[in-house]
């Protein structure tokens, strides 16, 4: 089978990433077990995950003229991913995570958008250039909205689906939420998305039948270890997610989504790709960071091996 042909527009960053034993209360000052600088963005997860899972990847996007852009760059072409659409705007740093994981893999992220938030007509234009034919184009929260509006426009003219993962959440995604095919909240972001709490089986199944007013495009939530729910018509289908030693959620939304998006891409079921996007998604939480903790394909399918035998 021919390689998948993903184009994802979206953010890059670098990841400043600190170990605690517990998060800090408001007010606190505690001490870290470790720091280290990595990759990371929500775009530039997925496309490294993507590309560790078989696929053909061009990444559209931007980084500053700083000392962080020639790193993310750098390792973006040794995963495979195409970087000759992202460009480097001299007027804006990189984009900067501040991530702290606690001894549970429970985080909280700080983004300082940088470049990310200055795409607009030089990243439309690639697109315009590059999407024909490809197999999908991956949106999330991390670019202004009104790029993504106008990417989901030039894929839809392309007959190209969109994925859209809506995180971080923001508002004033009505029109945008319509021009999607595919959505992948978390259980907070689906949330947000339906004005309601997710708390057991019964309100995922409400905030999913909620979804199908507002979009035609398929909603998938996952919840972590509960792992992941969607609608087959309106019945509730269920995706329990993979067992496996977690140390660190960070990105693991990013691993599924472009688990998710290379399964579809080769023409798999819906079960079956939102089984494939799962394990990733656990597997990504085994390894502490993001980029450098999307898995590779072999893993993948030999994890959905051992629990399929289970």
């Amino acid at each position: 089978m021919p390689a998948s042909h993903i184009v994802v527009l979206g953010s890059l960053n670098v990841d400043l990433v600190t170990a605690v034993e517990e998060l800090p209360k408001n007010g606190q000052t505690i001490f870290s077990d470790s720091f280290v600088i990595e990759n990371g963005g929500k775009g530039a997860n997925q496309a490294v995950a993507a590309s560790r899972l078989g696929a053909n990847v061009a990444m559209i996007g931007r980084v500053g003229a700083d000392v962080f852009s020639e790193q993310v760059l750098t390792d973006l072409k040794s995963e495979g991913v195409d970087v000759s659409r992202i460009t480097k705007d001299v007027n804006h740093s990189t984009g900067i995570a501040l991530i702290t994981v606690d001894s549970k893999s429970e985080n909280t992220i700080v983004v300082s958008s940088g470049a990310n938030m200055s795409c607009g007509e030089v990243e439309l234009d690639s697109l315009k250039d590059c999407i024909a034919g490809a197999s999908c184009l991956l949106l999330q929260n991390e670019v202004p909205l009104e790029v993504n509006l106008e990417a989901a426009d030039i894929a839809r003219d392309n007959n190209v689906p969109v994925i859209w993962d809506p995180a971080p959440y923001v508002r004033d995604i009505d029109e945008l939420i319509r021009k999607v095919d595919f959505l992948t909240p978390n259980q907070t972001e689906a949330g947000l998305l339906t004005s309601r709490e997710l708390k057991d089986v019964k309100s995922v199944h409400t905030a999913l039948l909620k979804m199908k007013d507002i979009t035609e495009a398929i909603c998938i939530i996952t919840m972590g270890r509960e792992g992941l729910f969607l609608l087959s018509g309106n019945e509730l289908k269920h995706v329990p997610s993979s067992t496996v030693i977690s140390v660190d959620s960070v990105a693991a939304g990013d691993a599924f989504t472009a688990g998710l998006a290379v399964a579809i891409s080769e023409g798999l079921t819906l079960i079956e790709a939102a089984e494939l996007g799962s394990a990733a998604g656990a597997l990504a939480t085994t390894r502490r960071g993001a980029q450098i903790a999307m898995p590779f394909r072999a893993e993948v399918d030999s994890l959905m091996n051992k629990t399929t035998k289970s």
